[in-house]
């Protein structure tokens, strides 16, 4: 098994993969002498497009899959081909919408980095760029926790997040960072236009560098004792916030 292929699980998982990234995924185990349809359907479409197909014992997809949260089928697969800047910028024009992009400023929780895909691919977020270097990489618990949006979110990699977002900028795509010491409130912000929404990383949030380059920097309103939250429920509340914003139009 190659050290940058990927294992994923899981129902929905498997066929989204099998739906939008066919020629990534290398082999299917399924749990012998299971009685289900939806299994026997993704069996079905693996076989179709070439993909072997093994049945094992419930114990051997654990540990597979380090747990048992399977739900009887497992595979192995290649990790998506993460899209370039300046290739994602060449073809914004074609997106149907003002593009929305949400900026991971060095994620390194793993579960955190993949539930934010997962959130991005409901918003319909038309990418996530995210820093290679200081951030969590693609891994297996990224890709549990995407549950499938690894492969319905195209994955900007960036070297330089500040270098990236003043890209963006040139393309005519507003930059807004999500901080908590900002006077300006979320809601109170327009985020009709192009946009590009920056969330820092569990700790320290959004990096100097970072900072200083966004058009814009909101808070999210908090009614509670605690001064922050979590990254992915920022994302979710940033990203439905401008989605919001753009069906009055």
């Amino acid at each position: 098994m190659a050290d940058r292929d990927l294992i994923t699980g899981g129902i929905h998982a498997t066929r989204i993969a099998l739906k939008y990234a066919c020629e990534d995924v290398l082999e299917l185990w399924a749990r012998r002498n299971h009685n289900s349809r939806l299994i026997n359907h993704l069996e079905t479409t693996a076989r179709g497009f070439g993909i072997a197909v093994h049945h094992v014992e419930g114990k051997t997809l654990d540990k597979l899959y380090a747990g048992n949260h399977h739900q009887g089928i497992v595979l192995r697969r290649r990790i998506p081909r993460p899209v370039k800047l300046r290739e994602f910028l060449d073809n914004v024009t074609a997106l149907p919408d003002k593009p929305l992009i949400l900026a991971l400023d060095a994620i390194q929780d793993p579960r955190n980095f993949g539930a934010c895909l997962r959130v991005s691919d409901g918003a319909g977020v038309d990418a996530v760029v995210h820093t290679r270097d200081k951030s969590v990489r693609l891994t297996n618990a990224v890709a549990k926790a995407a549950s499938g949006a690894i492969d319905t979110v195209p994955l900007v990699t960036v070297v330089n997040l500040a270098a990236a977002l003043a890209e963006l900028q040139e393309a005519g795509i507003w930059v807004t960072g999500a901080t908590s010491d900002s006077d300006g409130e979320l809601y109170g912000s327009d985020l009709t236009g192009a946009q590009a929404l920056v969330l820092g990383n569990e700790g320290e949030g959004l990096r100097r560098l970072t900072r200083v380059r966004c058009d814009h920097l909101v808070r999210i309103p908090l009614h509670g004792k605690l001064e922050s939250l979590n990254v992915v429920s920022a994302a979710a509340i940033c990203l439905f916030e401008a989605r919001r914003q753009r069906s009055r139009f």
